[in-house]
């Protein structure tokens, strides 16, 4: 019978060792692991939409147009001038979206003169065409009964209304421009908010005569930002 040594027994009790680590014996091992999850991340904006009713008549909508939220509305003055004269329009703008707006602007574009032959059917004026510098200008901000003058937003203001001048006609708004409310503030539209304004237009020129068979269009655009 062969008998064993205590070396070659040592060295059967490390393979025997060694092979319980390869084995079963591996799983004795820990890991550690920790994690944290953020779940449901989401972007989500609201809306700003103007809405603008023009003389009490139909109102526009800047989401009509789905590309550039940017609507077009009917005209807020179709009717004759006189020299010296105030011919006023009156505009209801409403914030119909969810974000508050941090400012009002307008600015005046494309002011044309030209003549009314397409109606008159004749080319014929006298003396020297108006220029749109010609054709001053003022927005006067109201209470809803558009009497009751709240602030001058746009021109030279007297209190809190508006004096019309030729500093502020046609030509000196042809870039958004601010509009601005009690105590020379910026004028602010929140969500579901209303304001109500009178554009005021004045024709100034040299003689009556001038205005005959003449005829000026331009643009108004009203703006919200953020």
């Amino acid at each position: 019978m062969r008998r064993f040594t205590s070396k070659t027994y040592l060295k059967l009790l490390m393979v025997a060792g060694i092979l319980a680590v390869i084995g079963g014996g591996a799983g004795t091992f820990a890991t550690f692991n920790a994690e944290v999850t953020n779940a449901g991340n989401t972007f989500a904006n609201g809306t700003l939409f103007l809405h603008a009713t023009p003389n009490g008549g139909t109102t526009c909508t800047s989401e009509s147009d789905t590309i550039a939220n940017s609507g077009t509305c009917t005209f807020l003055f179709n009717t004759t001038l006189t020299n010296g004269v105030t011919t006023t329009a009156t505009l209801h703008l409403h914030n119909a979206g969810t974000i508050n707006a941090s400012d009002i602007k307008f600015k005046v574009a494309n002011c044309t003169v030209g003549t009314n032959s397409g109606v008159t059917g004749t080319t014929t004026v006298f003396g020297t065409a108006p220029a749109c510098a010609n054709l001053q200008l003022a927005v006067q901000e109201t209470a809803s009964d558009f009497t009751t003058n709240v602030f001058c937003a746009y021109g030279t203001a007297s209190g809190n209304a508006c004096t019309i001048d030729s500093g502020h006609n046609l030509t000196t708004a042809t870039s958004l421009t601010t509009l601005l409310t009690t105590a020379s503030a910026t004028a602010t539209l929140a969500a579901s908010a209303d304001r109500y304004y009178v554009v005021q237009i004045n024709p100034s020129v040299a003689t009556d005569n001038s205005l005959q068979n003449r005829k000026v269009t331009f643009d108004v655009t009203w703006h919200l930002d953020q």
